[in-house]
């Protein structure tokens, strides 16, 4: 498998909402999850969200995407139990899944409500033998670089769903 360095988002562009579009394009993010595969063991990583809605995927060897929505599946219910520590982990029959949200600035981020789901998660899977401390340091990898533009593109969606709507006035009689 080939894998290519991505540019930090410093480096990707001045202005921070061309360079957040710029990671949250499918092919960089199929880019950065793949880079995780490269060394460790790891077979799979990928990016959904809370509900269980797949972004994007990579995987070696390759998996069918029939076989990466099962993983997701089970990713989100292991999120679901054990949200409230922030990570969900689970060995499973295949291998043993970390699950993690997509963004590191929520956790200390004022006004953030317990409640909240993150926009994304991050599932990342190995065999048996790879270590859970590994599997973490590849997983907060993967956050790292998605952290600023994830946090950006819910700012975006917040602002555009708690912006007043108002509704047309009827004449009145």
């Amino acid at each position: 498998m080939r894998t290519c360095e991505l540019p930090s988002l410093s480096q990707t562009s001045s202005n921070s909402e061309t360079a957040a579009n710029h990671m949250l394009n499918l092919i960089n993010l199929r880019l950065l999850l793949a880079q995780t595969l490269s060394t460790g063991g790891v077979q799979t990583a990928t990016l959904f969200t809370p509900e269980g809605q797949l972004i994007s995927f990579a995987s070696e060897p390759p998996r069918s995407k029939d076989e990466v929505r099962v993983l997701v599946g089970l990713s989100s219910e292991i999120w679901q139990e054990a949200r409230d520590q922030g990570m969900g982990m689970a060995d499973s029959e295949l291998g043993r899944i970390l699950v993690v949200p997509a963004e590191q600035s929520r956790k200390t981020s004022v006004g953030h409500d317990e409640d909240d789901e993150p926009l994304l998660l991050l599932a990342v899977n190995a065999p048996g033998s790879v270590s859970w401390d590994l599997l973490e340091a590849k997983a907060q990898q993967v956050v790292q670089h998605l952290d600023k533009p994830v946090s950006e593109l819910r700012g975006k969606l917040v602002n555009t769903f708690t912006s007043p709507v108002t509704s047309p006035r009827r004449p009145t009689r």
